[in-house]
């Protein structure tokens, strides 16, 4: 086997997946490396804000796929789609159309959760599995998030402890806060890239908040709540 995609798709296209069809790109789908295939975060934020790992491609193809129900992908109003083992399956049709018969496999965040979820469960054969930000349980990433939320202004806390208390988390002055968090540890450049203003804007807020929650710090009310594949690690 060798590190081309074959047989070779087009550039851009969709792929049909268990609930709809998501859209993908390929970059530098002629270079003679091993594709990396990239799954990003959320769940139902964009593949925009990856965009820059498109410089790998001068030596691999870097594909892209934007995961059902956000970004250029079909956003189905079936609440029941949004659930890991589905995104597996999704993530397995992707490989298969693109004809990844070998791949580096990245995940950031939630992606690193799918990639987990997907080796864990199809022991797959990859050249590399890379993760980013991605803890392997839901509660550890809890822990971590309270240290660095107890960094921020405690102006800053307040706004969000008042708010959490009372539920209130689509007031302006919460959502304000919460800009606060990322500018501090998701992107400090000023202004932000356009690859991450495109990410918040085309989100999929119905599968956030189905598999998440409505709030980034918790308490983590959706599918994802009891995720921990810690043991299962350790066992591998």
């Amino acid at each position: 086997m060798t590190g081309q995609l074959a047989p070779v798709p087009p550039a851009e296209g969709y792929v049909p997946v268990p609930g709809g069809r998501v859209w993908y790109q390929i970059v530098g789908a002629d270079r003679p490396g091993v594709p990396l295939l990239c799954l990003h975060g959320g769940p139902g934020m964009p593949h925009d804000y990856l965009e820059p790992l498109a410089d790998l491609a001068e030596a691999r193809p870097v594909i892209f796929y934007d995961q059902l129900g956000c970004g250029r992908s079909d956003r189905p109003g079936d609440d029941s789609l949004w659930i890991l083992e589905r995104f597996v399956e999704e993530l397995a049709a992707v490989r298969e159309a693109l004809g990844l018969d070998r791949m580096h496999l990245f995940g950031n965040s939630w992606g690193g959760w799918l990639a987990l979820q997907y080796v864990l469960d199809r022991r797959p054969s990859l050249d590399s599995l890379i993760l980013s930000s991605s803890p392997p349980s839901v509660s550890r990433w809890i822990s971590d998030c309270a240290g660095l939320r107890a960094a921020l202004d405690p102006a800053v806390q307040d706004v969000l402890d008042r708010h959490e208390a009372s539920g209130y988390f689509s007031c302006p002055e919460y959502q304000w806060a919460i800009t606060q968090f990322y500018r501090r540890h998701l992107c400090r450049a000023g202004p932000w890239p356009d690859c991450l203003e495109r990410t918040f804007a085309a989100m999929g807020g119905d599968v956030y908040e189905t598999m998440w929650g409505p709030s980034e710090f918790g308490p983590v009310t959706g599918r994802l709540r009891g995720w921990d594949v810690s043991a299962a690690l350790q066992g591998s």
